[in-house]
């Protein structure tokens, strides 16, 4: 490596100045990256925020040099400790990647050989960048396994990649990654798949490891929450270009372009307790980077667009303190923080949450449902006696940890998988607990959307056969009303007519995802259920299928059984909630009384987890320490007994939690006393405005 790489630390790690990146396609060169400059010094995580597509990844490729065959620097300059990489060799490349710069994928399983043990594959790292021996690069590998707070070190080395969970895997990404003490690590959105608690003790690890290496750390990402979380400074980038650089405190609370503004509009506030209200989504979508705007990139989707944002360029202007922005307008859009409307205190009632929940007009009621899976010779009894009631009209939020059984519960209730045992009354009537013994007019009732469009939607049908099908199926209409019937769907759902002849693949994921809603109320269902529906979506996005949903809902005038892990989006859009974990209930209420002391241990845990925006907001720490037990042998106690950081004794290794009744129709399932529950401080709390 040369001399010029090892220069000075007080030195900016990386230093990007006015960079361009084009693709060729098609005989076009397509301006993906324009004009962009940002730098991050040693110990400092600097944030890349954006929607899908907006450039963040094609950043990070050009910054390690893995830009694809058809991509280049059209302009500009990528310094890493004052020396430009595109001017080092291919030797001093290879000795750079991995010991001094590492990247962290968003998709551990692409980047771990699966052929390989997961201790042998970090000790590699140690054997090439550091020349140690096999056996001294095993036992860093083991060391780093712990450093990363892995379960059981010695024992997870010898496992292979898919032995093991998604938020271990990522664990031994990060393990390798901080193997070498990078000068700069590069994370590609590498929380984006995990539950809420693994993504916190994953971001947790992230801040511990920056600050034990004094590491430069560049995130690209398109949550919000976590940039507050682990960041100090941000670029909000758009279509390619950086519309606003700063500090992250300054530019969340006092945001100098509408598009950030947009993007903190889309999530729904911690510090409101107002269920099923409308979020203010960002209308339209990215423009063709072939056919750009003139003036403002933003200004076809601003609804603070004026004449003069069509003309002209629009350079990034220091308006105070290092906090840079595009918008001519950035007066005004500060202008509108905090004039929307007065939020509510957290532990106020909204009328809309006011649901009748001692109502006996259900809709559907699940007694003691069971589902056990043949695992070789052994059984993995993913639900186990689970009950619980929906009401019409009412939309009822499942939560919980991936594994839990949330999916597993939605399938058996809709009948694509058999239970075995218990029993499913829909309309106050017995329904076989499989699907193929169900008749046609109770397969139209009970509908569902996936939580993955592309692996549900057929990608040789265009949309109009995706949604005649259902129609053809269920319904004896002619052809002529079932075309009637389709562009009435695609209306509902905001898409159109010019959508009708399109396949899956020319849709954006949001797009798919509102084709996946059409087909679900195509049937004009009375129960619909969402499993993870928005998981996998920018947050822009997110708002508006959230906006959707609800809407139809109290249109319809229908109930949802809506399952996710994110406690914050669930309280938004429920009536009630029920949390699970390894199959069974640990606690059901109003969304208020689950964001309310008394909550059960892992619910207190989920609420910790919540990516927190709001300067107001003060969050309680509280994660989870230990294993998860097999579902394969729970044990006969409580389930969440090896992780409870409340954990009352033996009894909760023994006997099963009783079940409490804190209020009308508020369960907790626990052993500490209700006395000691209530007790308890706030997870969340509003501080004192002066």
């Amino acid at each position: 490596m040369t001399d010029s790489i090892m220069k000075d630390s007080s030195e900016p790690v990386l230093v990007i100045q006015d960079l361009d990146i084009v693709y060729s396609a098609l005989g076009k060169e397509i301006p993906a990256v324009r004009g962009v400059s940002f730098e991050i010094g040693a110990g400092e995580a600097f944030a890349l925020v954006g929607e899908s597509g907006s450039g963040k990844s094609t950043i990070a490729y050009a910054i390690m040099r893995y830009l694809a065959s058809n991509g280049k620097i059209a302009k500009g300059r990528i310094a890493f400790r004052g020396s430009n990489i595109f001017r080092l060799t291919a030797t001093e490349l290879l000795s750079l990647r991995g010991a001094k710069m590492s990247l962290v994928p968003q998709e551990p399983l692409t980047s771990l050989n699966p052929s390989h043990r997961v201790g042998n594959q970090i000790a590699e790292v140690f054997h090439i960048h550091l020349d140690l021996s096999v056996e001294e690069s095993y036992k860093r590998a083991i060391k780093m396994l712990r450093q990363v707070n892995m379960p059981d070190p010695e024992g997870m080395a010898r496992k292979y990649p898919h032995e093991i969970s998604g938020g271990q895997q990522q664990r031994v990404l990060i393990a390798m990654a901080f193997s070498t003490h990078p000068d700069l690590l590069i994370m590609d959105e590498p929380t984006t798949g995990l539950d809420v608690t693994t993504e916190a003790r994953i971001l947790d690890l992230i801040v511990e490891m920056k600050e034990i290496y004094n590491t430069a750390i560049l995130y690209i990402t398109h949550d919000l929450g976590v940039v507050k979380r682990v960041c100090e400074r941000v670029a909000i980038i758009y279509a390619g270009e950086v519309v606003e650089l700063g500090d992250v405190n300054t530019v969340f609370s006092y945001p100098a372009h509408n598009y950030t503004k947009g993007l903190l509009d889309c999530i729904p506030k911690i510090s409101s307790s107002a269920v099923q209200e409308r979020l203010q989504a960002i209308e339209g979508f990215l423009p063709d980077l072939n056919d750009l705007p003139p003036g403002c990139i933003f200004s076809t989707r601003c609804d603070l667009m004026e004449e003069g944002c069509r003309e002209g360029n629009f350079p990034l202007i220091d308006i105070g303190s290092g906090h840079l922005t595009k918008c001519v307008l950035h007066k005004k859009v500060m202008k509108l923080i905090g004039t929307v409307s007065q939020e509510k205190d957290i532990s106020e009632v909204s009328s809309e949450q006011a649901f009748n929940k001692e109502s006996s007009d259900f809709l559907l009621e699940v007694d003691k449902l069971k589902k056990v899976f043949r695992v070789g010779r052994k059984n993995l009894l993913a639900v186990d006696q689970v009950s619980l009631e929906c009401r019409k009209g009412e939309i009822l939020g499942i939560v919980g940890e991936s594994g839990c059984g949330k999916t597993t519960l939605a399938r058996s209730i809709v009948g694509l998988i058999p239970s075995d045992g218990g029993n499913i009354h829909f309309n106050e009537k017995e329904i076989p607990i499989k699907g193929k013994r169900r008749s046609k007019e109770l397969s139209q009732k009970i509908q569902m959307i996936f939580q993955n469009p592309d692996s549900t939607l057929n990608p040789q049908k265009t949309v109009e056969q995706i949604l005649g099908r259902p129609l053809a199926l269920l319904k004896k209409s002619s052809k002529k009303e079932r075309q009637e019937e389709i562009l009435k769907l695609l209306k509902s759902v905001k898409l159109g007519e010019r959508y009708i002849h399109r396949y899956p693949h020319e849709l954006s994921g949001g797009e798919k995802q509102r084709v996946g809603i059409a087909r679900a109320f195509a049937s004009n269902p009375e129960l619909i259920i969402c499993d993870e529906p928005i998981s996998s979506l920018d947050v822009s996005v997110q708002a508006g299928i959230i906006n959707l949903l609800i809407d139809l809902q109290k249109e319809h005038k229908i109930s949802y059984l809506f399952i996710g892990h994110d406690l914050n989006v669930i309280r938004h859009i429920s009536n009630r909630v029920v949390v699970m974990y390894m199959g069974k209930i640990s606690e059901v209420g109003t969304s208020s009384e689950l964001f309310q002391p008394p909550y059960h241990p892992y619910t207190e845990a989920l609420l910790s987890a919540i990516p927190v925006l709001e300067s107001d907001v003060s969050v309680r720490k509280v994660r989870l320490e230990g294993a998860v037990p097999s579902p394969i042998d729970p044990g006969p106690g409580c389930r969440f007994h090896t992780r409870c950081p409340r954990k009352v004794g033996e009894i909760c290794v023994t006997t099963p939690p009783p079940e409490i009744e804190v209020s009308p129709g508020h369960f907790i399932y626990c052993h500490i006393p209700l006395k000691e529950l209530i007790s308890v401080k706030p997870i969340l709390s509003i501080k004192e405005s002066k």
